[in-house]
């Protein structure tokens, strides 16, 4: 029987010549699949089992011989109506599968293009392990490790709110911010304040970046923490004891404006053999089948139980998904191990070929810094950008931003600030220079600082000679040599000697002046201006 809107419907018997009814339409129901093509039995057979059997068999209906025309219409009917609601169903079905390809295609291709983007800049010293989980393609957490011009090691662990693209747009922002801010040996404390910037101008008022930031110090022993909206960083010793934790103190990214009081971190010393976890709160909030979560306890037992795992991270994974059972996943996960160890830190990479290599010429910068700019901004990006803009300098470059940032430190913080070294022997000694140190940059109401940077050319080689005075009181720069010879202070001083051909205080104290010489390898492609 043709019916209307193309639809088909099929009058099938019990017995036929050479064919059993029960056998085609079982047939039929297995090549139509998921469409549906309604068969009425017609029989004179009226045996209950005959009948149950024509229903088991995929028959939607039967007709029992003699046939009434009006059943038999209705019956019709009532089945093709049927048929057409599948018929728009099944069509609909199609197209959201077809759409729900083309989404997944497209958050495939988003997802590669964020990875293309990221996984090149992020860098790994050998000390860093992290296990991943995300509820969609798409994820809100994110993780980022650079290495700054000094050689300090900056890492980035975020969660967005959210899930999938929104969440994932929130990542771009940071991952554009951080290793464009890193790169240039910009301070975390701007990086932060940058960041938090663009998200409240960018973001919806409910979406938000909760986040932790960590700056080590691999040649000081040094790390400091600033965690915003995370769960506390967890601190282990070698000896798989709990030595600390680094709570939430500030509100998440993207919020509210940050208040510079608000930029001290957690700065404490690290040891060989320490390790740090760091996570995300989609771990510690994975319920199981009896709504239990996971939790922060069984976390920590999962961190000392999986000491002798191959990867650590890994196991206590495995552990959350086993908790979890057959419960739907309720967030994405991240966990970061760090390993303060320095077998596996290879912070020491040849950069020769990825630095712009010019040779040399002669030219002159000078700069005047007054007390807004000091209070305010951290110029040494900018003014190193703007050297390494014009020479190059090569593998020397990161020498030559080492060299201004300890130049520019002593000045601000012994000079201007009046800071004193000795503080930092104390008992929590660090945190309370670093204390001080801001409080008395944010009152700061006078003061300035000249940087005269001069360079000249010999032949391949070059004599970089920076200058900074500073309008602090001075000091007896007679007694210094002797305190570097006792080992007292200096740390600054110290390093400047190494690093420097020539290192010279003047001027009462106010002015260091050092020379750095430098050359271009041998083999290099010099770009002459």
């Amino acid at each position: 029987m043709k019916c209307p809107m193309g639809a088909h419907l099929l009058h099938m018997d019990i017995k036929m010549p050479d064919a059993n009814g029960y056998e085609i339409t079982e047939s039929i129901k297995r090549i139509t699949n998921d469409k549906y093509v309604p068969v009425i039995f017609v029989t004179g057979n009226t045996k209950d089992v005959a009948l149950e059997k024509c229903l088991d068999s995929g028959g939607d209906d039967f007709i029992i011989k003699p046939i009434k025309e009006k059943i038999l219409r209705a019956k019709v009917g009532s089945l093709l109506r049927i048929k057409k609601m599948h018929d728009e169903l099944h069509n609909k079905k199609e197209l959201l599968s077809k759409d729900s390809e083309v989404q997944k295609k497209d958050l495939n291709d988003a997802d590669k293009i964020i990875y293309n983007i990221h996984k090149p800049l992020f860098h790994n010293p050998g000390n860093l392990d992290w296990a991943f989980e995300p509820q969609n393609i798409l994820s809100g957490d994110i993780i980022c490790s650079a290495r700054g011009p000094v050689g300090n090691h900056v890492i980035l662990l975020g969660d967005n709110t959210g899930h999938g693209l929104p969440a994932a747009i929130g990542s771009m922002i940071a991952y554009d911010i951080f290793y464009a801010m890193v790169g240039k040996g910009c301070k975390t404390q701007i990086i932060i304040d940058e960041i938090n910037k663009k998200l409240l101008k960018l973001l919806p008022t409910d979406r938000f970046l909760a986040a932790c930031f960590i700056d080590i110090d691999y040649d000081n022993n040094v790390m400091n923490v600033w965690n915003a909206g995370l769960p506390s960083l967890i601190k282990f010793n070698r000896n798989e004891t709990t030595i600390g934790e680094v709570p939430s103190m500030h509100m998440p990214l993207g919020i509210a404006p940050i208040d510079s009081n608000e930029f001290l971190p957690i700065r404490f010393e690290i040891k060989q053999g320490d390790h740090f976890y760091l996570y995300t709160d989609g771990l510690t909030e994975e319920f199981n089948e009896e709504c239990e979560m996971f939790g922060d306890q069984r976390l920590l037992e999962s961190i000392k139980s999986s000491k002798d795992s191959e990867s650590r991270v890994d196991s206590i994974l495995n552990k959350v998904i086993d908790f979890r059972g057959s419960s739907a996943q309720s967030d994405d996960i991240l966990l970061l191990e760090i390993i303060y160890d320095n077998s596996l830190i290879k912070c020491k990479q040849n950069k020769k070929n990825k630095h712009k290599e010019i040779a040399p010429m002669d030219w002159h910068l000078s700069f005047d810094l007054q007390f807004e700019i000091i209070r305010n901004l951290d110029p040494l990006p900018t003014i190193t950008q703007t050297i390494v803009d014009i020479q190059g300098f090569g593998e020397h470059r990161e020498r030559i931003f080492l060299i201004l940032t300890e130049m520019y430190s002593n000045s601000i913080e012994h000079g201007i600030l009046k800071l004193e070294s000795s503080i930092k022997e104390e008992v929590d000694g660090f945190k309370k220079y670093y204390e001080l140190r801001q409080s008395r940059l944010n009152k700061l109401a006078n003061g300035h600082l000249a940087i005269d940077i001069n360079h000249k050319a010999e032949d391949t080689k070059g004599v970089l000679s920076i200058t900074i005075t500073d309008s602090g009181d001075g000091f007896d720069y007679s007694k210094l040599t002797n305190e570097l010879n006792r080992n007292k202070h200096g740390r600054g001083v110290h390093l400047l000697n190494n690093l420097c051909n020539h290192c010279e205080y003047s001027n009462d104290g106010r002015t260091l002046e050092v020379e750095y010489q430098w050359e271009l390898p041998m083999d290099s492609n010099k770009i002459l201006n």
